[in-house]
């Protein structure tokens, strides 16, 4: 992505406004005033929002009334790119969250089925806040035969250390999630 500043001037910031893409032949422009821009800044970068400010707007409005070095346009540039690359790592944060929301669901899912045929109850018992013992009546043989069960459905290893650290279905569900990813 290139954000270029094709007009040569007095680089003299008087106003600060956007043009969409819609508006401007598929291209925004960020005015400086009524002759230059920076062209091919894309909306979201624009409108993109940190601590209640503007980020791209602030920056030009604090220097109104000066004019751009060609140091301040390189760093102009520069900002544009890095709020392009923070926005993608947002998106990517996003995506891992939301699978990994969908990866518990799942899992969760198979427990309640699990742990229902495993404890002779039913699968609608069974919340993310369930405790074994307390709420669902597992004793410790039972929690022994479903660990074992489970090492082997999951293929992963549940030492006598983390069982006992496992006292709730969300606990018993984030272990299962984060041994699956390694």
């Amino acid at each position: 992505m290139l954000i270029s500043y094709p007009i040569v001037g007095e680089n003299l910031v008087q106003t600060v406004r956007y043009t969409s893409p819609e508006q401007s032949a598929n291209k925004g422009f960020v005015w400086i005033n009524q002759t230059q821009y920076f062209e091919d800044v894309p909306p979201q970068i624009w409108n993109f929002h940190l601590g209640g400010y503007q980020i791209c707007q602030k920056w030009l409005q604090e220097r109104i009334g000066c004019s751009l070095s060609n140091n301040e346009i390189q760093q102009y540039q520069r900002l544009v790119l890095i709020l392009k690359e923070i926005i993608e790592l947002m998106i990517a944060i996003e995506a891992a969250i939301h699978h990994s929301q969908l990866n518990n669901c799942k899992i969760f899912e198979n427990l309640q089925i699990i742990i229902a045929e495993q404890l002779g109850i039913e699968p609608k018992q069974i919340s993310l806040a369930s405790k074994f013992i307390d709420n669902l009546g597992a004793d410790s043989l039972d929690m022994i035969e479903m660990f074992i069960f489970l090492e082997k459905a999951f293929n992963i290893q549940i030492n006598h250390e983390v069982a006992q650290e496992i006292s709730t279905v969300e606990k018993l569900v984030n272990y299962i999630c984060q041994n699956l990813a390694s």
